[in-house]
């Protein structure tokens, strides 16, 4: 097998993902040679980015100029995507879905290639801010023989680290990353508007309430589940809660139903950590029950 810096990439989709994967790639050493979307100028801004590419009229013209080729197009045009084109024996082509089996790829398999998938458990909304956001994150891979070893050597070229994922639980793996990526982001984005409230603006509340979110995942990793639990759910603060829920149901009842159900979720953990008796979560849930 060649030397895997000697592979020509490819890429299919030219978003946020498909460009921070060339442009991190590209910065390793590797050769990005084509990149087709349907947008144009998307492919040119990321040709832009990368020394040596060049458009693409068509996924086959990838195809034809290619060794390593990413689809990273949305879930539901990864399938045509492969069946656009032909594939040759040598070729690894990987799709970037997070829920998608490999069976999207069976084209690719028919004629031949190696095929595998490659999914990054971060959110990209950028590709110039994702390149540089790749290392130490988690892809979750699958493949055939070929393709899984190549992947496995990309993702550490990357920085980054790689966990075999069972197709059955694809669709399990993936909501966890929505939960922890997308929907943390829609949480977050809707805390901060209660602080237009209190006299200030969401971007202050952004400012303030991003350092403790992220010093509070940081507390999972360092201390662990439970142990990193605090707030009034541990302490058993029920007219704390209370408050909580009458200001909610007055000036954002949009947000109640959330805080509601993340607080029934936190009090399975600050039960774990001190015990019903401390957390008083019977007493709390029947009050959250009166909200609902």
């Amino acid at each position: 097998m060649q030397d895997v810096n000697s592979y020509r990439i490819g890429i299919v989709g030219a978003g946020a993902l498909g460009g921070a994967l060339a442009i991190a790639l590209n910065k390793k050493g590797f050769t990005v040679t084509k990149i087709f979307s349907r947008s144009e100028s998307s492919i040119k801004k990321l040709c832009s980015r990368i020394d040596g590419s060049s458009l693409s009229k068509s996924v086959q013209e990838v195809s034809d100029n290619t060794d390593i080729i990413f689809i990273t197009t949305s879930d539901n045009a990864i399938q045509t995507s492969a069946e656009s084109s032909s594939w040759q024996k040598g070729q690894i082509v990987i799709h970037c879905s997070g829920v998608s089996g490999l069976e999207v790829l069976d084209k690719a398999k028919r004629d031949g290639a190696s095929i595998g998938s490659m999914h990054p458990l971060q959110p990209f909304s950028d590709m110039d801010l994702g390149s540089k956001n790749l290392n130490n994150i988690t892809f979750g891979i699958d493949g055939d023989k070929i393709a899984l070893d190549i992947i496995s050597k990309l993702v550490k070229i990357l920085d980054a680290i790689s966990i075999r994922i069972d197709p059955r639980f694809r669709a399990l793996y993936h909501l966890s990353g929505v939960m922890a990526g997308n929907l943390l982001l829609g949480m977050a984005s809707s805390i901060s508007d209660i602080w237009q409230k209190i006299g200030l603006s969401r971007e202050d509340g952004a400012k303030a309430l991003i350092p403790m979110m992220i010093q509070s995942c940081k507390n999972i990793i360092e201390l662990g589940i439970p142990q990193s639990m605090a707030g009034p759910y541990v302490r058993g603060d029920y007219d704390t809660v209370k408050m909580h829920l009458d200001s909610l149901q007055k000036s954002h009842p949009d947000i109640l139903p959330m805080y509601v159900e993340l607080a029934k979720i936190s009090l399975k953990y600050a039960d774990e950590k001190v015990g019903g008796a401390i957390s008083q979560s019977k007493k709390i849930l029947e009050l959250l029950d009166e909200y609902n």
